[in-house]
């Protein structure tokens, strides 16, 4: 007898149906100081994850197999950035002359909402404020530059990444020692040719030590590392 096999029924059939979403260790929690996102005299290299989850988000099927739940700590510090939401607009508009963007950055990426929810449970507000005010220069550095690449005409569609803390910034396939620090920002571009042009002019600021990562996705999004601890390029060199 003839029969179609579903992605679930055969991880089930192999066994690997038990796996389901585990609960982080309290060893997971954020526990690292701030002060590590910088590190001065870090190796230049062009490795490094080519991670791009502006583009879609995680399959469902095996999301619900592989997706690893937040701790109770870890839900903690989420919600303890949530109660500095107005705190962290209000110095973002102050210190960016009112720019829309800052009210992209406490937004998670929208294609990831699945993982969010995953992550977090379904009454966790879709939200992510860095709780230590120390981190919040990056972002709003990253929105400066924003502004000025935008004066250049550069064409910028949206930030969709700033803070991801773990265990949700696994669960999405970012590197450990980016987005879990709140010191860089994910920026999709108008098109491809739009983030290329951007990839130049950061690569001009990179040199005068304005920032100190890039990551080029090969699409119309890239990285902006303003305090990254690894100063480094990855997906493409700058010349």
């Amino acid at each position: 007898m003839k029969f179609k096999m579903t992605t679930l029924s055969l991880m089930f059939a192999l066994g690997l149906g038990q796996i389901g979403c585990q609960p982080a260790s309290s060893g997971d929690a954020l526990n690292e100081e701030t002060s590590a996102a910088i590190e001065d005299g870090a190796s230049e290299d062009i490795a490094d994850h080519i991670h791009n989850d502006s583009e879609e988000a995680i399959d469902p099927e095996i999301e619900s197999l592989g997706c690893v739940r937040a701790s109770s700590s870890q839900k903690a510090q989420v919600n303890l950035g949530n109660t500095k939401e107005e705190e962290f607009l209000q110095r973002c508009a102050k210190e960016t002359n009112n720019s829309s963007w800052c009210s992209q950055l406490v937004r998670p990426n929208k294609n990831s909402a699945s993982t969010f929810r995953c992550t977090y449970g379904s009454s966790q507000e879709h939200q992510l404020i860095h709780p230590d005010e120390k981190t919040w220069q990056y972002p709003i550095a990253g929105v400066k530059i924003l502004q000025d690449l935008s004066a250049k005409g550069i064409k910028i569609s949206h930030i969709y990444n700033w803070w991801r803390p773990e265990p949700y910034n696994k669960n999405v396939g970012g590197a450990k020692g980016r987005h879990p620090y709140g010191t860089s920002i994910d920026v999709r571009f108008a098109s491809n040719s739009e983030a290329d042009r951007a990839f130049r002019e950061l690569c001009k600021m990179r040199a005068k030590k304005r920032l100190r990562a890039i990551g080029h996705y090969g699409s119309a999004s890239l990285h902006i590392g303003v305090g990254d601890k690894t100063a480094n390029t990855w997906g493409k060199s700058c010349n």
